[in-house]
């Protein structure tokens, strides 16, 4: 029986693939910050405690309880991730420095602790759930799209690296998806400066995510969790998968459009759409 790791599966695309593996007869192992929201999980028979990626304590702690219980981990699918809204301005060094130990720092050090175990066993397979948002930035969210630009540079290099051991890796890169990550996004944000010279932007924001959440013919249509995590576990068990994988229209649409067309005219279709041309 081959053995999964999974971070943030508390909710959306973690909780759906922990429970897709499980059907599959994977031994998955269920982490997360709230523990308590993974009973179901646990009651299908997935192992699960608690995990915070941006405390080193948490991660020494977490692995003692899986090493204890397996010495074999197949499968790493680095899930746990949150975006952090705010114009640059705004943002505090507490903002960004979270936002990267999160979506950055997090998955790099949960990734180093399964690593001497995959190159013992010359075989081995981690799937980083990257976003869209590696191929294009938004106003209004730098700091979130530079986590993922990040994770795409890293997880090239960690493919490089790995090959001579036997280790895939694989960059899962969906649209919108609608979790509590994408209903989230529209409330996380610094407190505002002096006069809120930025208020607009917040405003037509969670207009243009409610937007996206509650229309049936968007251009951009929301993916369900469950279609994200049945190619999770496709990707895990391929021979030969891509290493890159994007899902959704928009993560197809959108490398096109920021590829075709120029800074100038990208910017403006991004501003445009949140209502700050003037």
């Amino acid at each position: 029986m081959k053995t999964v790791l999974i971070t943030g599966a508390s909710s959306g695309i973690g909780k759906e693939t922990a429970k897709l593996f499980r059907d599959k007869g994977f031994q998955v192992i269920a982490t997360s910050r709230r523990v308590e929201n993974m009973v179901d999980l646990e009651e299908i028979g997935c192992f699960v405690l608690s995990m915070d990626v941006t405390k080193e304590v948490s991660i020494e702690n977490a692995f003692q309880k899986i090493f204890s219980k397996t010495k074999q981990i197949d499968i790493l699918v680095n899930n746990a991730g949150y975006c952090q809204n705010g114009f640059v301005e705004e943002l505090t060094m507490e903002n960004l420095h979270y936002q990267f130990d999160v979506n950055v720092f997090g998955l790099i050090r949960v990734t180093q602790k399964v690593l001497p175990l995959m190159r013992k066993n010359r075989n081995g397979r981690i799937i980083n759930i990257g976003s869209v948002g590696g191929d294009f930035t938004s106003a209004g969210a730098s700091a979130y799209h530079a986590s993922k630009y990040a994770l795409e540079s890293f997880s090239d290099g960690l493919r490089q690296e790995l090959a001579p051991f036997g280790i895939q890796v694989v960059l899962v890169k969906p649209g919108g998806v609608e979790t509590d990550f994408l209903n989230h996004s529209k409330v996380f944000y610094p407190e505002p400066l002096e006069g809120n010279p930025y208020g607009k932007m917040r405003t037509n924001f969670g207009k243009m995510i409610d937007s996206i959440l509650n229309s049936s013919n968007s251009a951009f249509p929301i993916l369900k969790p469950k279609v994200v995590a049945e190619i999770i576990v496709q990707s895990s068990v391929l021979n030969k998968p891509k290493s890159r994988i994007r899902i959704g229209r928009t993560a197809k649409i959108m490398p096109v459009m920021k590829r075709l067309l120029s800074d100038q005219a990208f910017d403006k279709m991004i501003l445009n759409q949140l209502g700050l041309l003037k």
